[in-house]
């Protein structure tokens, strides 16, 4: 999973290499529901909270859209919907530091029948692999460049790691709910297919993990059902 694991490289450090300006994350209130539609990050946070506060009649449900982010800021996000009492409700999908960190913090999610709560692994892996291009620009740093540039992933990578194990004992889930599908059990049966993005649970997946009070509107839940080229592979923990 190389594609993902860029992804995990981008969360874990403070200032990843610029790609292409990111696009704004819409945070807005409708029909009486918080919106976050977008990445998860550290500015729409602080709208989303200044929306909560402004409001007399404070809203109840959180229905986000998003692809993830940090973890630096999907863990305050998640700890402040947990904080607040607020229910979460997804659509289409919550992926990466939205899965992580967002939907499990909910008192009780709502997901439609083909929403996707995607996962691609976690700081608690302790796994970083570079893709082709980082490599190539990490290799072609100076050596004294390269050793700082790696202790310092190291370091952050640590950080994060007990950052998420102790947020995810705060919750009251598994800690391994990010990053079990890097298990090589499942890596080899599940996600070595170019068109895998990733994995999911079932219901009763989730259960297992901690993540319970999951609400589908018109079921069966069938993820990323309406997905045409890629998918999120569904496992089950033991």
């Amino acid at each position: 999973m190389r594609h993902a694991a860029f992804f995990v490289l981008l969360c874990l450090l403070a200032s990843p290499p610029a790609r292409s300006a990111p696009e704004t994350t819409q945070v807005f209130l409708d029909n009486g529901e918080l919106n976050y539609v977008g990445g998860v990050d550290a500015d729409a946070n602080r709208r989303l909270f200044a929306l909560y506060d402004s409001l007399a009649a404070k809203p109840t449900v959180l229905s986000i859209r998003s692809r993830g982010g940090p973890v630096t800021a999907g863990v305050p996000l998640g700890r402040w919907v947990r904080e607040r009492g607020l229910d979460i409700k997804v659509m289409e999908y919550c992926l990466s530091s939205c899965a992580n960190y967002v939907f499990p913090a909910a008192r009780r999610k709502v997901v439609s029948n083909f929403a996707v709560i995607g996962y691609h692994g976690g700081p608690g892996s302790g796994q970083v692999e570079f893709d082709a291009d980082t490599r190539k620009m990490v290799d072609a740093m100076p050596p004294a460049q390269r050793k700082a540039f790696m202790d310092d992933l190291d370091k952050t990578i640590k950080t994060r790691v007990d950052e998420e194990r102790a947020y995810l004992r705060w919750l009251g889930v598994r800690e391994d709910l990010s990053t079990l599908g890097q298990q090589d059990r499942f890596q080899q049966r599940h996600l070595a297919e170019p068109n895998v993005l990733g994995w999911t649970y079932s219901l009763a997946g989730f259960a297992k993990l901690g993540v319970r009070d999951i609400s589908v509107i018109n079921p069966p839940w069938k993820p990323g059902s309406a997905m045409q080229k890629a998918r999120f592979a569904l496992i089950e923990p033991d």
